[in-house]
Parts: structure tokens; sequence; C-alpha cells
């Protein structure tokens, strides 16, 4: 049968490097003496139970998630919320001084030019758009 003939393969391969796996069977040995093959296995075991965990379908999930996440944040442009980063906070820090020193209340001429300032309105666009873009799709109805 073939059985013995790859056997035989095997054997005469193992008499041609005969040196390279006592050297090899002598070092397997030091590494069970030490302990090594011990810990190995050990680790071997813990990954296993790590990787089962890790490929739950809860966890993948997040996975994708998350890399959905990252690649629509990737799409919208950086250069407003820098300047945001930037500005804002000095911005913010010196109207709550402003406030704390005279409490202002807003006026409906105030509130008027402040919902013509090019830059809430703006704001308030953006904001729009992106609620607009939360809304599912509009069902269309197949034509009879």
């Amino acid at each position: 049968m073939g059985s013995e003939a790859d056997l035989q393969r095997v054997l005469d391969k193992v008499a041609a490097h005969a040196e390279a796996v006592e050297a090899f069977v002598e070092i397997l040995g030091k590494l069970h003496r030490a302990g090594l093959l011990a810990a190995v296995d050990g680790v071997l075991e813990e990954f296993d139970e790590q990787f089962s965990a890790a490929t739950r379908p809860e966890l993948m999930t997040m996975v994708a998630n998350f890399m959905m996440l990252l690649g629509t944040v990737g799409q919208v442009r950086y250069e407003p919320f820098f300047r945001a980063a930037m500005y804002a906070p000095q911005a913010v820090n010196e109207a709550l001084e402003r406030l704390d020193r005279k409490p202002k209340t807003l006026g409906v001429r105030e509130l008027w030019a402040l919902l013509h300032n090019p830059q809430v309105a703006a704001a308030v666009e953006v904001l729009v758009e992106a609620l607009r873009a939360l809304q599912p799709p509009p069902e269309t109805k197949p034509a009879s």
C-alpha cells in the first residue's frame, strides 16, 4: 500500500537528517525541563479562548460599525472643526467672563441680529442637513 511507501520515505528523510533531528529533540528536552513547553501550551490554550471570544458576532458587528464610523468621519472636512478646536474655547471663555461681569438678557433685536449672523446661519444649515440625513428615505410606491 501507499502508507508503507510514505512511512519509508519519512524514515529515509529522518535518517538523512539524523543530526538535525537529534539536536531538535535535545532542544525540545531542554524547553520541557525549563517549563517553557508548558508555558507555550498555556499561551496557545488562552489564545484559542481569546480568539473564540474575539470572533463573536456581537464584537465583529461592533468592529464593523466602528469602521463605518471612521469612514464617515473621514469624509467630513476637518478644517471647520480644527478652527473650532483652536478658537472656540477662548471665545467661549471670553463670553462667559462678560456674562459674569454683567449678565445680559437677549432682546428681540439682538436675537434677530443673531439669527441673521452668517456663522449662525451656516451652523443651523449644517445641523438641518445632518438631521435630514438621519431620516429614513421616503418609501416609493410601485407603479401599477
